[in-house]
């Protein structure tokens, strides 16, 4: 808040005679200091709002996932973002890992140091302008079976050339760019889930020392071509089980990540990569109930970054959603805005849903990970079709459009008590409260508004609709009301009844 300061000058005058005589000027006062303006380039960068698998792709019936097929996919569509777009979303994973093979995929290639750029560059190099890309880096060939070891220390030396080619090309300082290069990329992460390289829930690798090597080399060859890129660790996957101390995530994070932190000793790392979902064989209350242990994930690996030597590593969860199939299109939607407030309200930096259009490779028809995504996708049973958006993706718009630009170091927890929870943020001066009641039954409750408040307005941030599918006009999608009966305090208190769907409190 800027502070108005009034300087004083004090004039002393020595009369000689009768003694001393003071004069006191009080100057003019001071125009308020005013904060510079923040642009959209710094607004975009601070934002905690993003997607996983943010690629907008067309339709696909099947679980071809070769070279071919995927450029087939890109390379065909005019905007591969137009989602992320839409809602203004400024953080994006695309979906698609930039794996070596992808880029390099015979020996000849790998010998020659020839390129195909072709995927890539119609999947990252068409990041649209204001959006940020976390690109995933992964080897993908090369190591020794179950390991992280490379095979022979050739083999290492071509791997930094994929790695070196790949930042040259997408890093905006003009050497070796990708022609017609609009938007940098200047966040990396190297690997995905790295204790589950083939995404074989059933197949561990625990070589956390091949792997510190992995992230040493990676780092650094990274920090060389461009010593502005961030680079994140591969996300820890299911964090959602940390709270259960179930026996998998233990085998994960002991025999892994935390020795791995400790041999790094706080290099080679800026951030950490959680992903937090729920056990699929939970019923519908659990799922709904998920977001309240996120917290516990989150202070876990904070205290073991920190213990290690971590302690400006900021924390992310790239990957978090919640399954429409299984709980309802409202009940998503709810679950959304309750996952980014609470995680940002704790000190994540951003939080990426997972993802824009559901389903995912190879495509198991109706399994829970099929439902996660923000539009349907045209496949399984009652799906109204491909391209056709659910009440979570109209909750997320809202949800940036009021809350984008805000303080994100200015948040306060209201109250966490009682199944209810209430946030304030600060967007350019003025407050706006999160608030949402977790119990069966609605509430009564008073928040208490700045002084000067004359009037507020109530937004739900789930649609009137029982589904995406019947909103037709977002701009009268949701239920707003404009209420000037504000209790007769000091400061002025609003009065409401709050149920399960959240709601934003704005001053007029």
């Amino acid at each position: 808040m800027n502070k108005l300061i009034t300087p004083i000058i004090l004039t002393l005058f020595m009369a000689a005679g009768n003694g001393a005589h003071f004069l006191f000027q009080k100057t003019a006062l001071a125009e308020p200091q005013k904060k510079p303006a923040i642009s959209e380039e710094q607004i975009s960068k601070d934002s905690p709002f993003g997607a996983s698998g943010a690629f907008s792709r067309p339709y696909v019936k099947d679980d071809t996932v070769t070279r071919e097929e995927i450029l087939r996919m890109v390379s065909g569509l005019k905007e591969p973002y137009s989602h992320v777009q839409d809602i203004g979303g400024k953080w994006i994973r695309p979906g698609i890992d930039i794996t070596w093979p992808l880029v390099q995929p015979t020996p000849d290639h790998v010998e020659k140091g020839v390129y195909e750029w072709a995927v890539v560059d119609n999947l990252y190099g068409r990041v649209p302008r204001g959006v940020n890309a976390l690109a995933n880096i992964c080897v993908g060939q090369g190591t020794k079976p179950g390991t992280w070891e490379f095979v022979n220390k050739y083999v290492e030396e071509r791997y930094l050339q994929y790695v070196k080619a790949i930042v040259e090309r997408y890093d905006g300082d003009g050497l070796n760019d990708m022609p017609g290069l609009k938007n940098p990329i200047k966040y990396w992460q190297i690997e995905n889930e790295p204790v589950f390289p083939n995404l074989d829930s059933s197949t561990f690798n625990l070589d956390w020392i091949g792997f510190s090597h992995i992230v040493e080399i990676t780092y650094t060859t990274i920090k060389e071509s461009d010593r502005e890129a961030k680079i994140s660790l591969g996300g820890v996957a299911g964090g959602h089980a940390v709270k259960k101390n179930d026996p998998f995530f233990q085998k994960e994070i002991e025999g892994f990540y935390f020795p791995l932190l400790r041999n790094l000793s706080g290099r080679y790392i800026d951030i950490f990569d959680i992903h937090y979902y729920e056990e699929p064989r939970e019923g519908p209350e659990q799922w709904k109930r998920a977001w309240k242990d996120m917290k516990t994930a989150y202070q876990l690996f904070r205290r073991r970054l920190d213990q290690n030597g971590y302690q400006k590593t900021e924390i992310w969860f790239t990957e978090t959603a919640i399954p429409s199939k299984l709980v309802g299109e409202r009940a998503q939607a709810s679950d959304l805005v309750k996952r980014f407030i609470h995680l940002r309200s704790i000190g994540v930096k951003k939080i990426f849903w997972w993802n824009m259009i559901e389903g995912e490779h190879p495509l198991i028809v109706d399994q829970i990970s099929d439902h996660f995504g923000l539009v349907y996708d045209g496949i399984g049973a009652e799906d109204p079709g491909f391209g056709v958006k659910k009440l979570s993706y109209y909750t997320y718009k809202k949800l940036i459009e009021i809350l984008e630009g805000s303080d994100w170091n200015n948040i306060q927890t209201v109250r966490e008590s009682e199944g209810v929870y209430i946030y304030k943020f600060m967007k350019q001066g003025k407050p706006v409260w999160v608030a949402w009641n977790d119990g069966e039954e609605s509430k009564g409750l008073r928040i208490r508004l700045d002084r000067d408040t004359k009037a507020v307005k109530i937004t739900e941030a789930v649609p009137k609709s029982e589904s995406g599918k019947e909103v037709i006009n977002y701009n009268g999608a949701f239920q707003e009301i404009t209420r000037k009966d504000l209790l007769e305090s000091y400061p002025p208190q609003l009065y409401l009844e709050l149920g399960s769907v959240p709601v934003f409190v704005e001053r007029k």
